[in-house]
């Protein structure tokens, strides 16, 4: 058995039919046919049953098929890996970033991976932290951010930069933007994500730990949304203040920090659950930690090293 005579038996298989397989593989039929007899003879079973409509594997052939496509699969890793030694990196990196991340490090990071590595095509999938952790669970994604890494089983994670968390108002409430115990902050009709999700469970274990209620108006699981909501009065929330930084500046909201005590939460980052480093996400990564150091500095101590 060769990785030539699996594949052959791949193509056969997934074409449903001899000549199809031969016009595919650019072989001869009678060749085709020669190499998937010598490959039955050696496993002394027949693999491919032979009908009016068609080829379809027999169960043998089906047992084959599965373990035939993990070795070709593997195959064809083996050649990726070894040719990527070579030059510079290159290639697909899928990047999981939630919003408030998004906010704080994709223009820079997308303008420090053109400008260094043109041959890595970075494609970003902005969610929240939760979908970003199943989508690497299911490798959908090669790696991403996180503040949650209670989901998911096998994903190693690391911790990037943490991140003081504000309270926000609409600016043309009574507010002022200067700090706010926490226990103000539970008085305020906050809007907030849906239980489950990792900012939402930091603040009600912190209000059950001063056995306090937070006051909980509206559950709305988008970042965005929950800024214009925000924004037309119709409550406050709680972010980094990355996330509402631009609306700040212009004047729409205020951001007051939180204290007594002060509320923090750790930016992660995640790989999927069977990532294998390679020159393009070797690349990327030392940007990203480029990239979050940079942040931090110019931060003014909202951000600090996780």
């Amino acid at each position: 058995m060769d990785v030539r005579q699996l594949r052959y038996f791949v193509e056969i298989v997934e074409a449903k039919s001899f000549t199809r397989a031969a016009d595919r593989v650019r072989i001869a039929q009678p060749a085709l046919g020669l190499q998937i007899r010598k490959l039955e003879d050696e496993l002394g079973v027949s693999l491919l049953h032979r009908h009016s409509r068609g080829v379809v594997p027999t169960e043998a052939g089906a047992v084959l098929m599965g373990h035939a496509n993990a070795i070709l699969k593997q195959v064809e890793q083996a050649r990726e890996e070894v040719t990527d030694l070579s030059g510079p990196p290159r290639g697909e990196i899928a990047l999981g970033i939630t919003p408030t991340a998004s906010a704080l490090l994709a223009v820079p990071l997308v303008n420090a991976c053109r400008e260094s590595y043109p041959d890595i095509s970075l494609n970003l999938f902005e969610g929240l932290s939760e979908e970003i952790m199943r989508r690497l669970d299911a490798n959908s994604l090669d790696m991403g951010f996180t503040y949650n890494t209670d989901i998911g089983s096998g994903i190693p994670t690391q911790p990037l930069l943490t991140e003081e968390l504000y309270l926000v108002s609409a600016a043309d409430t009574d507010n002022d933007a200067i700090p706010v115990p926490f226990a103000t902050v539970c008085m305020k009709n906050l809007i907030l994500p849906s239980r489950g999700f990792g900012l939402r469970e930091l603040l009600e274990d912190l209000a059950r730990d001063r056995e306090v209620t937070l006051d909980v108006s509206f559950e709305i699981d988008s970042v965005a949304t929950t800024r214009d909501l925000v924004e037309a009065g119709f409550g406050s929330t709680v972010l980094p203040f990355a996330a509402v930084q631009q609306s700040v500046e212009a004047g729409r909201l205020l951001a007051s920090q939180i204290i007594r005590p002060r509320v923090h939460r750790i930016l992660n980052f995640a790989y999927s659950s069977s990532h294998r480093e390679n020159n393009a996400s070797r690349a990327v990564r030392a940007l990203i930690d480029h990239v979050v150091l940079e942040c931090i500095d110019s931060s003014g101590g909202k951000l600090q090293n996780a």
